[in-house]
């Protein structure tokens, strides 16, 4: 009879610790989505950016990118957005090796992001972005006299956009179309010159969706 009253004790007390733990863990999952929630929908005037890209090469040592990027951030003011991106560029050669075929490679920029609007959001408007980070590369690529050597790269990209508001409901989707320029400072290698600081320039078309 003891027995079976230790067995009803322990049996109580074990429903009421599961019972407390749960009512913790729900309380717990709730604050968690009261955080989550603000920032996924928008409350806290977070925006994202996801682009595509086609950058050609200018000047004599030059290389094509075609470029996938997603800019994370926060919109501080009706005219001024801040955030922090990633991106992944896919070198090609822009010049033509008949003896030699080069594979495609491939180079990671991170970079800060700033994005200045202009003009009413509701309706087609333009913006400015600026990217400031490195860019990394992670094998040697052909120029035309020599190698972008693998290497981190001073990263550096104007992008003047015209926007369209897609979602008269949610007026911050939107599609974005722009005008990009890049900037690389790179080792650059050739066979009379070694690690030799260069610059790399590009301008293209953007073409990118933000939320």
């Amino acid at each position: 009879m003891r027995q079976l009253k230790r067995i009803l004790m322990l049996l109580v007390i074990s429903l009421s610790f599961t019972g407390v733990a749960k009512a913790q863990y729900y309380e717990m999952a709730s604050h968690m989505t009261d955080m989550l929630l603000p920032a996924l929908s928008g409350n806290l005037n977070y925006k994202g950016y996801i682009e595509a890209s086609y950058l050609k090469g200018l000047g004599e040592e030059r290389v094509d990118f075609v470029d996938i990027s997603t800019t994370q951030g926060v919109k501080y003011a009706s005219w001024f957005y801040m955030g922090v991106g990633a991106a992944v560029d896919v070198m090609l050669p822009s010049v033509d090796y008949s003896h030699h075929k080069y594979d495609a490679s491939v180079m990671v920029p991170l970079y800060a992001d700033f994005r200045f609007f202009i003009g009413n959001q509701s309706k087609v408007s333009a913006n400015l972005d600026l990217r400031v980070g490195a860019a990394f590369v992670f094998d040697e690529f052909p120029t035309n006299h020599g190698y972008l050597m693998e290497d981190e790269n001073l990263y550096f990209r104007p992008t003047f956009s015209v926007r369209f508001p897609i979602n008269k409901l949610r007026p911050k989707q939107a599609i974005n179309i722009g005008f990009s320029y890049q900037l690389l400072l790179n080792a650059w290698e050739s066979g009379r010159h070694w690690d030799e600081a260069k610059d790399f320039h590009n301008i293209g078309a953007t073409v990118g969706f933000e939320w």
